[in-house]
């Protein structure tokens, strides 16, 4: 079933989105032809790891994971469409690193992935067949093409992840583009690789982005490195495809319906693409979340959409990973803005039925 966010949703958005009336124009020329992974890896290993660097540091520590519930029976019930919520935790640690986490990839043994917004990366050892997180965390600094690590918004402001190949590559806003680490490789030792970069009006928008609504949401998707932006355009989530010349085009992909709610996080599982959506309410300082599916057809469906009594935060992060019966178990994370007044939450839902 489709199911439409509701109106609410759009006026809690509107704090966030600005003016969203404007729709994209077309470019002046043809766009670039895509940047693809399998012409541009072979190489990003080798420039992120310089020669004779080891992994490098990771600093290891323990993570609490507190069960925490979705909330009310009834209140879920209307929230949920095609998914059932699993499990959940607030998850914590004795570190004033850990926190800010704003992006997400499932690393091929089953351990999640996170980037925070502060310039660094969490892998959270995750048991996917009893479905719990484990205690034992690390947490390494990004370092920048000259090997010092990221400080600062303007450097470390991370906010999408996507892994391929052992490479991680993260989406930065402020600074508006996307680097890649040899993570597998080389670890803490690895060094930002440029992949693209964007200015405050790329290619294909038709309108500009501020420094804090840039791109949330990042996902290798059919071959292409698609990027999504939390800035609105015409109620849409602006969907934009990195080019072979470093650039970013916004008019080579359809764009993610959002329906006036802004796009925070993105994942894909096959020619499915998955979409974390965030409205917030300054006067309630209450959190809406969404979580839709575009499929192979073109159709966009809403699996969740969540408000209020039931028990959210500020998530930004999602995963999908497909199942052996071909269901989806995905997974969202939020961050808790290094804030005593928020949380760490990690929430697993499963959908219902096959893909």
């Amino acid at each position: 079933m489709i199911r439409t966010f509701p109106l609410a949703a759009s006026l809690l958005a509107l704090g966030l989105a600005g003016c969203s009336s404007n729709t994209p124009e077309a470019p002046a020329s043809p766009p670039a032809d895509p940047w693809v992974f399998d012409a541009a890896s072979s190489d990003l290993a080798d420039r992120s790891c310089t020669e004779g660097e080891g992994e490098g540091f990771a600093m290891s520590f323990v993570m609490q994971a507190a069960p925490v519930g979705l909330g009310p029976e009834d209140a879920i019930g209307r929230a949920l469409t095609g998914v059932e919520f699993v499990s959940g935790w607030a998850l914590d640690a004795p570190l004033a690193s850990f926190g800010g986490l704003s992006g997400m990839d499932i690393l091929p043994n089953g351990d999640l992935l996170a980037v925070s917004d502060a310039g660094a990366l969490v892998r959270i050892p995750f048991d996917q067949a009893t479905l719990a997180p484990q205690g034992q965390a690390t947490l390494t600094y990004l370092r920048g093409a000259d090997g010092e690590i990221l400080t600062g918004k303007s450097e470390a402001d991370a906010e999408g992840l996507h892994v391929e190949g052992g490479i991680a590559f993260i989406s930065f806003e402020r600074d508006h583009r996307v680097e890649a680490f040899a993570y597998e490789r080389c670890g803490g030792n690895a060094r930002a690789v440029p992949v693209a970069s964007m200015g405050s009006r790329p290619t294909g928008l038709g309108r500009s982005i501020s420094d804090n609504s840039g791109a949330e949401g990042l996902v290798l998707s059919e071959g292409k490195l698609l990027l999504g932006l939390e800035t609105l355009a015409g109620g849409d989530g602006p969907l934009g495809v990195v080019t072979g010349d470093g650039g970013v085009s916004f008019a080579g992909a359809p764009w993610v319906k959002a329906d006036g709610t802004p796009l925070v996080g993105l994942d894909a599982a096959g020619p499915e693409l998955y979409s974390l959506h965030r409205a917030y309410n300054p006067l309630t300082r209450q959190n809406a979340i969404g979580i839709r599916v575009r499929g192979a057809d073109g159709q966009t469906t809403t699996l969740a959409f969540m408000a209020a009594p039931l028990t959210l935060d500020n998530f930004e992060a999602i995963a999908v990973l497909p199942l052996d019966d071909g269901r989806r178990r995905i997974f969202i994370l939020s961050d808790d803005n290094f804030s005593d007044n928020q949380r760490t939450l990690l929430y697993v839902f499963e959908t219902t039925d096959p893909a």
